[in-house]
């Protein structure tokens, strides 16, 4: 049979632990020693990282664009197509027969036969009104 074993107990000292001497505060040297491995981590680490996710928030930015880019194209594409339908429509709308045609069957207007014109006043090629018929050539 074996032998029970016995449990040690941790004895809590009453006075505190002083520093070793070998741990003292870092000297210059230390602390320049210390503060190029902190630079070389930087650079060897954490600068390729925020790279990296920088290029990968540029990827997504310019994909997103991208997308907006077709999305306005379409649209700007469906309204060139609409503008040149509405252009079509008012050309058919404002045809000439088809007017004359609303006048007469509609409006119950009639097309000016010969008896219903009458001239007042003969303009002159400047606008000039000379209050009669003119007859034949006459120099100035």
């Amino acid at each position: 049979m074996a032998a029970p074993q016995r449990r040690r107990r941790a004895s809590a000292s009453p006075r505190p632990v002083a520093p070793s001497p070998e741990r003292k505060k870092p000297d210059g040297a230390a602390r320049q020693k210390a503060a190029g491995r902190y630079r070389r981590f930087v650079v060897v680490v954490v600068l390729p990282v925020l790279l990296m996710l920088g290029s990968v928030y540029l990827h997504t930015v310019s994909a997103d664009l991208t997308g907006r880019v077709a999305s306005l194209e379409e649209k700007v594409a469906q309204a060139q197509a609409r503008g040149k339908r509405l252009e079509v429509r008012v050309a058919e709308l404002s045809g000439a027969d088809r007017i004359r045609h609303l006048a007469t069957q509609k409006l119950g207007m009639q097309d000016p036969s010969g008896e219903d014109l009458k001239t007042y006043q003969a303009d002159r090629e400047d606008g000039t009104h000379d209050g009669g018929e003119k007859k034949g050539w006459e120099p100035r």
